[in-house]
C-alpha cells in the first residue's frame, strides 16, 4: 500500500470516529430534562418512602421558647389566660413538658380558683396525669361540687381505683328520692369498677326502694348491667315482670340481663315480647317501643338470633329517631352478622345523623369483635381557635358519656335530653374569663346518661 493510499485508509477511520463521537452527542437540553427527571424520582422515593424520618413538628428553640411562654402564662395570666394555655398541652410534646405538667399538679393542689382546678383535672383526664392520682382523688371532697363531680370524671377515665373507697363514701351521703348530676355521676363512674362490692351493696338496697326516684333507679340497672354481677339477677327479673314499674325502669332491667348474659331470663323476656306484640293500641305500641327493641336485643344477646330480623326492621324504618335507636342496639348485640346492615346505614342513610352513629357502632362492634382493631382516624377541622391563639368561647359541651360501646334506647318516644345545666364540669370556658357556669350538681335533675340520645346532637 502506497502513501496516497495510507492517508484515503487514516481519514476514513478519522471520519468514523468523529461519526461514532457525533452520533453519541448528548444535547444540553436533553442533560437538563435528565437531571429534573432524576430529581423529582427521588424526592418522589422519599415521599413515599417508609424510612423517610418523619419532619419535626417544632424545633428545639421553638418549644423551648413555647415552654417558657406557657410556664409564665400558667403562674401569672388570667383565668382565660390560663386556662388556654393548659388547652395547649394537648399538643405540646410530651417528652418537654415536665415543668409545666408540674404546674397542673401545683394548681390541682393549691389553686384558690376553683374554676382553675377544673380545668386542671380536664387536662389530667385527657393527658393520663396519673402521677397526680392523689391530689385527684383529694377533689372528690372539694367544697364546691362542681369541682368533685369533674374529679368523679377523671377518677372514671383513668381508672383510679383508689378513688374507690371516697366515692362509696359519698355515695351513701347522697339522697336517692331526689335526681342530680353528681348522684348520677357517682353511680356511673362505680360502674367502671366491678370490685367496689360496697357501693354495689349500696345500690342494689337503693334500687329496690320503690320510692326513690325513678331516674336514678334506672341509673343503677343500667350500673348492673356493667358490673355484670349474676347475684343481682332475680332483683332485675321480678322488675322486668312487675307492670306497676315505669317502662324505663323495666327496660334498662332487660337491658342489664342482657348484659349480665342470664338464662334464666330467656323465659320471662319471651313473654314480655310476645305480651308487647299482642298490643293492639297505637299509643300503647308506642310506649313500649322502647322496652320491645331492649327485649329484643336482650335475647339476641342471650342467643335467640331468630329475632334479630325486627331489629332490622327498626333500621329500616323512615323515622331517623327510630333507626338510630336500632342502630345503637344492633351493635349492643354483638353479633358479627349485624355488620353489614351496619356499613350500609354508615355509608347510605340518608341523614347524617344516622350516618355518624352507625360508624361509631361499627366501630365499637369491631374493637369487641377483635381488640387489636383501630378505627381509622378521622381528620378535625380545628376552628376553635381565634386571633391570638386562644380558643373560641361560649356555648357548652354535651354532657359526657357514660360507659363503653352503644348507649341504650332513650327513655321515650322524644329521646332523652341532656341533664339539665350540664355545662359546668363539660362545659367551655367561659368568655369573660370567669368561673365555669354550674353544673346543677346539687340539686339540679339530669336523665341516666345513657338515655341521651344522639338524635338530640
Amino acid at each position: 500500500m502506497n502513501s496516497i493510499d495510507e492517508s484515503r485508509t487514516l481519514k476514513k477511520k478519522t471520519a468514523n470516529c468523529n461519526n461514532r463521537e457525533n452520533r453519541f452527542e448528548i444535547s444540553p437540553k436533553f442533560l437538563w430534562i435528565l437531571c429534573l427527571t432524576l430529581c423529582l424520582t427521588a424526592q418522589t422515593g422519599l415521599l413515599f418512602s417508609k424510612e423517610a424520618p418523619p419532619k419535626p413538628k417544632y424545633t428545639e428553640e421553638q418549644i423551648r421558647k413555647k415552654r417558657e411562654v406557657l410556664s409564665k402564662v400558667l403562674k401569672y395570666g388570667t383565668t382565660k389566660e390560663r386556662a388556654s394555655a393548659l388547652r395547649e398541652l394537648e399538643d405540646f410534646p410530651k417528652e418537654d413538658a415536665g415543668e409545666l405538667y408540674d404546674q397542673v399538679g401545683v394548681i390541682l393542689a393549691k389553686d384558690p380558683d376553683w374554676s382553675m382546678r377544673i380545668y386542671a383535672l380536664r387536662i389530667s383526664g385527657i393527658l393520663g396525669l396519673t402521677q397526680f392520682e392523689d391530689k385527684i382523688i383529694a377533689l372528690l371532697k372539694h367544697d364546691q361540687q362542681d369541682v368533685q363531680k369533674e374529679a368523679v370524671y377523671v377518677v372514671k377515665k383513668l381508672k383510679l381505683s383508689s378513688g374507690i373507697s371516697t366515692m362509696t363514701e359519698l355515695l351513701k351521703a347522697q339522697d336517692f328520692t331526689k335526681n342530680s348530676n353528681f348522684l348520677i355521676a357517682l353511680i356511673d363512674a362505680l360502674g367502671e369498677f366491678p370490685e367496689a362490692s360496697d357501693a354495689f351493696s349500696v345500690l342494689e338496697a337503693r334500687f329496690q326502694e320503690k320510692f326513690n326516684d325513678p331516674e336514678v333507679r334506672a341509673q343503677i340497672a343500667l350500673y348492673f348491667g356493667k358490673v355484670k354481677k349474676s347475684s343481682i339477677e332475680n332483683v332485675l327479673i321480678n322488675t322486668v315482670k312487675d307492670e306497676k314499674e315505669p317502662i324505663t325502669i323495666r327496660a334498662y332491667s332487660v337491658n342489664a340481663l342482657g348484659k349480665i348474659k342470664s338464662s334464666a331470663a330467656i323465659a320471662p323476656l319471651r313473654e314480655l315480647l310476645d305480651k308487647i306484640r299482642s298490643l293492639k293500641s297505637k299509643n300503647d305500641i308506642q310506649d313500649y317501643q322502647a322496652l320491645k327493641i331492649h327485649t329484643i336485643t336482650a335475647l339476641v344477646s342471650l342467643g335467640d338470633k331468630d329475632i334479630i330480623e325486627e331489629l332490622y326492621s327498626f333500621a329500616r324504618d323512615d323515622d331517623a329517631t327510630v333507626r338510630l335507636r336500632a342502630i345503637k342496639h344492633l351493635a349492643e348485640t354483638e353479633d358479627p352478622s349485624v355488620i353489614e346492615i351496619l356499613e350500609y346505614k354508615a355509608q347510605r342513610d340518608p341523614s347524617e345523623k344516622v350516618k355518624r352513629a352507625a360508624q361509631t357502632a361499627l366501630d365499637q362492634l369491631r374493637k369487641k369483635l377483635d381488640p387489636t382493631y383501630t378505627p381509622p382516624a378521622v381528620e378535625k377541622k380545628d376552628t376553635s381557635r381565634t386571633g391570638a391563639g386562644t380558643r373560641r368561647t361560649g356555648g357548652s359541651r354535651k354532657s359526657r358519656p357514660s360507659g363503653e360501646g352503644p348507649n341504650p334506647v332513650p327513655l321515650s318516644g322524644d329521646g332523652g335530653g341532656a341533664p339539665s345545666g350540664g355545662g359546668g364540669s363539660g362545659g367551655a370556658p367561659p368568655s369573660d374569663g370567669g368561673s365555669p357556669p354550674p353544673s346543677g350538681g346539687g340539686g339540679g335533675g339530669g336523665k341516666p346518661p345513657e338515655s341521651e340520645d344522639l338524635e338530640n346532637e
